[in-house]
């Protein structure tokens, strides 16, 4: 009985099917890695209240409260000054003036509960409320609170403070407290972590797939 041996020729198909069921493989794996790393990068860097209703992310004053008489000016950082003009008669409402290197900016009549808001380029700066007015023979004493200054891009940015700055003689506020200048919600070792993990597995991974 004759056998006729062959010799198995290798089919062009199978290794394009071979080829191409090593790169859905490679896409699959691509895919969840891709996003996991998006969910790394959601947690590491989110949205903060700060940076919602046009308001910036890096706050320099967080809902303080501020004392400043009648004629006389509280320093903001960045050298905005908050000035209460003066009063009506009845001493329920007061003149307040934003200054910035001695230059008026904008200005408004407020009484309690009133709030006051300055913006740059849609981009808000100030945000403060009018709690209490306090009379007096010498004039009026404002409290103002809460109290939210954000940075202005398009200034300097502030160093931070080591001593208590010098205000008004008779500025009877608290100082600016110290601010950060990270962005609050974001991590940046989080961030960096992340990316060297998914990194290293997907290196692995494609290590695996090259001795394949």
């Amino acid at each position: 009985m004759q056998v006729d041996a062959f010799m198995r020729v290798p089919n062009k198909c199978e290794k394009k099917s071979s080829k191409g069921m090593k790169f859905i493989s490679a896409l699959f794996f691509s895919i969840p890695v891709i996003f996991i790393f998006s969910i790394l990068i959601a947690c590491a860097v989110s949205p903060t209240a700060g940076a919602s209703n046009g308001r910036l992310s890096i706050i320099l004053i967080d809902g303080d409260e501020i004392y400043v008489r009648s004629g006389d000016y509280y320093s903001l950082l960045q050298d905005y000054q908050l000035h209460v003009k003066g009063a009506n008669s009845e001493g329920n409402r007061v003149w307040i003036e934003l200054c910035r290197d001695d230059t008026s900016i904008e200005d408004a009549i407020v009484g309690e509960g009133d709030t006051f808001i300055y913006s740059n380029n849609s981009t808000e700066i100030l945000n403060l409320t009018v709690e209490k007015i306090y009379g007096g023979a010498d004039g009026v004493l404002v409290k103002f609170s809460p109290v939210y200054q954000y940075l202005n891009p398009r200034l300097p940015m502030p160093q931070t403070p080591v001593t208590t700055p010098d205000n008004h003689s008779n500025n009877n506020s608290s100082p600016p407290p110290v601010f950060e200048n990270q962005a609050k919600g974001f991590d940046m070792p989080i961030l960096l972590l992340s990316m060297g993990a998914v990194l290293l597995v997907s290196g692995i991974f494609a290590g695996i797939y090259k001795k394949k």
